[in-house]
C-alpha cells in the first residue's frame, strides 16, 4: 500500500534520484483514467495522485509552479488558502 510522499518541497528545484522516482510513479509505471481521476477511481484513496503531484512539485520547486506555471487566479486562490490556514 501506498504510503503519503516524504518529499519536503523547497522553495527551488530538487533533482529527483530513480529510487524517489519509482516510489513515487504508479506501481505498474503507466498513467491509468478512471471517470476523470488519474491513476484510480473517485472510490479509491489518490495516493498514487498526491505522491506523483508532490514528486514533480519537488522537481521544479515552489517558486518556479507559482512564478512560472501558476496563473494569477490561482495564486489568489493559494494565497487565501494559506491566509485561511494560519488562522
Amino acid at each position: 500500500m501506498l504510503e503519503k510522499s516524504y518529499l519536503v518541497l523547497q522553495r527551488e528545484e530538487k533533482l529527483l534520484n530513480y529510487k524517489e522516482w519509482d516510489e513515487h510513479t504508479s506501481e505498474n509505471h503507466r498513467c491509468e483514467f478512471w471517470s476523470g481521476h488519474p491513476f484510480a477511481s473517485a472510490e479509491e484513496p489518490p495516493l498514487e495522485r498526491d505522491r506523483l503531484l508532490i514528486c514533480l512539485l519537488y522537481s521544479c520547486g515552489l517558486e518556479y509552479f507559482i512564478s512560472e506555471l501558476l496563473p494569477n487566479e490561482s495564486k489568489a486562490i493559494l494565497l487565501s488558502l494559506l491566509q485561511q490556514e494560519g488562522k
